[in-house]
């Protein structure tokens, strides 16, 4: 008899994401060399060094933002860059990034709804709702209305936050949280 194999259980041996001898260079710079590491689904993993050291690049690699010189990246045990689409690995993978990138020809509210209607096809006022009950979630009810250039830092990271959780990753990346 052949044993029935349990799925969830495989996927759950599975490393949520997965960075395998991954090398980034500019140019004849070496900034990121032979970088592994696993990141189990539900670990909080963070990465520490000088600066310089090639932290966000990494980041940036990891998302896509900058393509690798070698290496692979797997989410879910596939790999990111050949089984998966660009817009897949984005809306399963969010980054907030360490200067926010927000609209500022956006209010705060329209920010956390773009991605959502652009990227996961989802309707405006299904959009709307889930950046409204987020919002309220980091504090940030009361500036729907507000430009990103009328907030405070630490309120612009609260949106850049509220907008990646808009996305429902599995993966949420932070450069300099």
């Amino acid at each position: 008899m052949c044993p029935v194999t349990d799925l969830n259980a495989l996927e759950k041996n599975v490393p949520i994401l997965s960075v395998e001898h991954l090398k980034k260079n500019f140019g004849e710079h070496e900034v990121l060399r032979d970088i592994t590491f696993d990141v189990p689904q539900g670990d909080v993993v963070s990465i520490i060094g000088s600066s310089g050291s090639g932290k966000s690049t990494l980041l940036r690699c990891i998302n896509f933002l900058e393509a690798p010189t070698d290496g692979r990246i797997l989410f879910r045990g596939k790999n990111a860059e050949t089984e998966w689409t660009r817009a897949q690995y984005h809306s399963k993978v969010g980054m907030v990034f360490q200067s926010f990138n927000l609209f500022n020809n956006m209010s705060v509210l329209k920010n956390c709804m773009i991605g959502q209607m652009t990227v996961l096809k989802r309707s405006k006022e299904e959009s709307q709702k889930k950046a409204e009950q987020l919002l309220a979630t980091v504090g940030m009810s009361s500036f729907i209305g507000a430009s990103p250039a009328q907030l405070s830092g630490g309120q612009r990271q609260r949106v850049a936050i509220a907008r990646a959780l808009c996305m429902d990753p599995e993966v949420l990346l932070f450069d300099e949280p």
